[in-house]
């Protein structure tokens, strides 16, 4: 008996047959192509992941060698390496940790004893303020800001540790910022005090800019110069 089609039974099963062999080689081949596709594509993953990496020790790279070098120009070849190293590490784990560019840190210390560690502040009576170090923190404001970071800030010699000065001023200065809600008055009340600034908000007076535009002023040199 011949079918519709007008093939033998056996010559169908053959065609059967071979069409059931070709369908399963193309599944078999496609479910290969498939997991050689998912394959690549988790590859092509793992790599963008890998070179978004790159990218970013690339950055915090370069952010550190522009701290270090800024660093090393302020100080004027006053620190040790290992106090550069240092401070250069603190300043770079407070800008990611805070958000704030490290260039204005370092303007303040440029502003305030032009990056030296060793710094003593005093009046115009000749009598000593009490103000020390890199950014001119006194020894009780920094014992109220130390315990933010973990550290213990016992006598003044330790205030003269550019890296615990440094760390003890910027948690100050943000303190300040979280104040006023701007750099200007945070500044201001930074060189003043606070409590001379409120008295002046308070009154309607204007503030003192002077010590405000002459830390803009070093902070856009530090800028301009890039130290890249």
């Amino acid at each position: 008996m011949k079918n519709s089609l007008g093939l033998s039974a056996p010559v169908a099963t053959i065609v059967f047959g071979l069409t059931f062999v070709v369908l399963l080689s193309f599944v078999s081949y496609w479910g290969f192509q498939r997991k050689e596709l998912d394959k690549l594509s988790k590859e092509e993953m793992s790599l963008r992941g890998e070179i978004e990496q790159l990218d970013v020790i690339g950055n915090w790279t370069l952010e550190y060698l522009k701290i270090d070098r800024a660093v090393d120009f302020l100080s004027e070849k006053k620190l040790s390496e290992d106090a550069r190293r240092r401070l250069t590490e603190q300043l770079w784990q407070i800008s990611h940790a805070y958000s704030i560019d490290p260039l204005m840190i370092l303007a303040v210390v440029a502003k305030e004893r032009h990056g030296n560690p060793n710094a003593r502040d005093r009046m115009q009576s000749g009598a000593y303020s009490g103000a020390l170090g890199l950014m001119q923190i006194k020894l009780e404001t920094a014992q109220k800001m130390a315990w933010r970071f973990g550290l213990r800030v016992n006598s003044e010699e330790d205030l003269l540790k550019p890296e615990v000065n440094v760390t003890v001023g910027t948690a100050y200065l943000i303190r300040l910022i979280g104040k006023y809600g701007n750099w200007k008055e945070a500044l201001v009340a930074y060189n003043l005090g606070h409590s001379a600034v409120d008295r002046l908000l308070e009154r309607g007076q204007p503030l003192p800019m002077r010590y405000y535009e002459r830390v803009i002023s070093k902070y856009k040199m530090l800028v301009n110069r890039s130290f890249l």
